[in-house]
């Protein structure tokens, strides 16, 4: 199975993005890119003032006239960004991100500037995911405490109008729910509720962060941590569940029997006790450290 870095390189977003920049596509990138700093200098006026005494909320942003005057300070004729971002269209080879052609043009237009606002996060935390090897779980924590940056970095982005994460994040999500039930957990419906669940955390990560300006990535992330970890983790094996319960109700067995009644015989117990002992030496060798937290920088001992 290719590594989870691979796969997240072979997303629409990962693909479109490197074909986007590519040779005979740049001067049509180089277009994008002008539209881009246009609406970055748009949205620097609706960025939300600190009241005194409180906490920063960004909330959402929707310009009036958003296209025409991003063409007017990417000095474009009138119309022509709502042209290059309509469905079908071609610049260079570009087509918009946004294969839907039910999505109109300054929603595609939206979407993808969050995709490229957000690229170099992402792209910094796989780098980190590589270096270090991460895990399933240390992977998602690191994707998604990037995406606390980003929102932390861009607010006003963020919060433009449809508000929320850049859409590559789902598409990313959705490939370690993929990687999570590939053992055959319940196959593609279990996979898209477990994305859909997912997607619907790291929005909320992103509100979180438009609410108050001032949280960290990792506290950011911290909002969502325990159910993204829940859903991300591995099933347990079954074994270790029969083994777990029938302990489970043997101790409870004799912890609550009537006086006078025998539960086990003395040979059973030293006989359980022996297999016991055997299992927790096999077991500390199955478990020799700690590992790492997820919610932590990679290499740091686990909090809990």
């Amino acid at each position: 199975m290719p590594s989870i870095t691979q796969e997240l390189a072979g997303t629409h977003s990962a693909l479109w993005m490197r074909g986007a920049a590519a040779g005979p596509r740049a001067p049509g990138w180089e277009y994008r890119r002008r539209c881009f700093d246009a609406l970055d200098l748009i949205l620097a006026g609706h960025r939300a003032s600190r009241a005194n005494g409180q906490r920063w909320r960004q909330p959402s942003v929707s310009p009036p006239g958003l296209l025409n005057d991003v063409a007017r300070l990417a000095i474009f004729a009138r119309g022509a960004v709502y042209k290059r971002w309509s469905p079908n269209y071609s610049d260079h080879g570009i087509s918009r991100w946004e294969e839907n052609a039910d999505v109109r043009p300054r929603e595609a237009f939206v979407a993808e500037a969050k995709i490229v606002s957000f690229w170099p996060y992402r792209q910094g935390a796989l780098d980190i995911a590589d270096r270090f090897e991460m895990s399933l779980t240390e992977v998602a924590a690191s994707c998604l405490r990037a995406l606390g940056a980003w929102a932390g970095d861009n607010p006003v982005l963020a919060a433009c109008v449809p508000t929320g994460p850049p859409l590559c994040v789902a598409e990313d999500l959705k490939v370690l729910a993929r990687r999570r039930l590939a053992r055959g957990q319940g196959g593609d419906p279990g996979i898209n509720a477990t994305a859909s669940r997912l997607a619907t955390l790291a929005s909320g990560l992103v509100a979180a962060v438009l609410d108050d300006a001032s949280m960290t990535p990792l506290g950011a992330f911290n909002v969502i941590r325990d159910e993204t970890l829940r859903l991300l983790r591995d099933p347990p094996d079954p074994a270790a569940v029969k083994v777990s319960n029938a302990l489970s109700e043997l101790a409870d067995r004799i912890l609550h029997r009537d006086p006078g009644e025998q539960d086990l015989t003395a040979g059973q117990a030293r006989q359980l006790m022996a297999e016991m002992a055997a299992l927790s030496a096999l077991l500390a060798s199955a478990a020799p450290g700690r590992g790492s937290d997820p919610g932590g920088e990679p290499g740091e001992e686990a909090g809990q």
